[in-house]
């Protein structure tokens, strides 16, 4: 009986030590998880982060000397102009209103052919809406405070009676970069002048207008403005040969 049971006890132990085996065997070999830099966190020796950040390139506003005649790429950037002032961003109706008078002058606006060769003169050509007592188109300019400034176009129009077409200068404290006429809170806070320049009724046949102008100690902007006032009718006012030119 007692060689029996040491028999049975080394039985035993042979079968749980051949059981562990087994399992150790079955068990995946599992290696603790390497940590990865990220390259695009790591400095580079010699550098530091300002010179990684892409640089941003600085738009210049548009200066004297300026000439546009419209026969190659844009000289000159020009807006729709709709009345005195643009509504307030919370005159929802007038803002309407306003816009789908602007669309209608886009459509109606831009260069044309002044002859009838496909090889004529390109011009710029606006006209009156109906409902609205002023129509036109401006293009901001930065200029310099205290400076005498010359303008000269070329306009051709030929004006019904109670009508007046022309240019003129807005001045600003500061250059705006907004493709967008003015609502009258953004005029009383940036406007600090205008000027009236060239002003024209009847019949005006391709004929260079000229004038000068000096901006005022505060004026580091200008909108000129090309305009069509008065009783409306259908024959363009057509502007050719724009240039501005600083004059001592």
């Amino acid at each position: 009986m007692k060689y029996l049971t040491i028999l049975l006890l080394l039985l035993s132990l042979t079968a749980c030590q051949s059981q562990t085996g087994d399992e150790k065997k079955n068990t995946p070999n599992i290696e603790p998880a390497k940590q990865v830099e990220n390259p695009a966190k790591t400095p580079v020796e010699g550098t530091t982060a300002e010179q990684h950040q892409p640089t941003e390139e600085v738009q210049q506003p548009p200066t004297p000397p300026l000439s546009e005649n419209f026969q190659a790429a844009p000289q000159l950037s020009l807006f729709p102009r709709a009345g005195a002032f643009r509504p307030e961003d919370d005159d929802e109706k007038g803002l309407q209103f306003w816009r789908t008078y602007i669309d209608h002058l886009s459509r109606t606006s831009g260069p044309i052919k002044t002859g009838v060769d496909t090889d004529s003169n390109i011009a710029f050509g606006f006209r009156a809406i109906k409902g609205l007592d002023s129509v036109g188109v401006f293009s901001p300019i930065a200029v310099t405070p205290g400076t005498r400034y010359e303008v000269k176009a070329s306009i051709n129009c030929d004006l019904t009676e109670g009508a007046s077409a022309g240019i003129g200068v807005l001045e600003f404290d500061e250059f705006l970069w907004i493709g967008e006429q003015f609502s009258e809170s953004m005029a009383k806070q940036h406007q600090v002048g205008s000027q009236q320049g060239i002003k024209l009724s009847g019949k005006t046949e391709k004929q260079e207008q000229s004038f000068n102008f000096t901006t005022g100690p505060k004026t580091n902007m200008i909108h000129l403005l090309f305009f069509r006032d008065g009783t409306q009718d259908r024959n363009p006012v057509v502007i050719d040969d724009i240039a501005l030119n600083e004059i001592n």
